[in-house]
């Protein structure tokens, strides 16, 4: 009778232990996934080739910092108020605006010189697959 109670009770320790292997194993999983979710990371994903620069660390850099000192973005905002500067906001604005519409054409003209290798491939494996049929 002892020994199925001894067995019992390291069978109970070892499912504690794998519940507790479990558990940080999901705590590890989460903070890698919070981290691939972070803007800075999505940001990576979409536009690899912005995010290369420094210029794009330097203002997540300060976003970070926003977001940690809320107090820091409510005295800016409270300057930007009182400091009207029409003419540049509405140049960022369009400039902005340009900068996107130039990324999207620089994509589009990259989807458009591919066609033609997407089409010659597509043909090469149709032929392929009449010769074997």
């Amino acid at each position: 009778m002892s020994d199925k109670r001894q067995n019992m009770q390291a069978r109970k320790e070892l499912l504690i232990a794998r519940a507790s292997i479990e558990r940080l194993e999901f705590a590890a999983h989460i903070g890698r996934a919070k981290a691939a979710v972070s803007p800075s990371q999505m940001l990576k994903s979409v536009l690899p080739r912005l995010t290369s620069g420094g210029g794009m660390t330097t203002a997540f850099q300060v976003w970070r910092t926003l977001r940690r000192y809320p107090m820091v973005s409510s005295v800016a905002s409270m300057l930007l108020a009182r400091v009207r500067f029409r003419g540049v906001f509405r140049l960022l604005k369009f400039g902005g605006g340009a900068f996107v519409a130039y990324e999207a054409f620089k994509i589009w003209r990259g989807f458009k010189a591919e066609q033609p290798m997407r089409e010659a491939r597509r043909r090469s494996r149709q032929a392929s697959g009449q010769d074997e049929g």
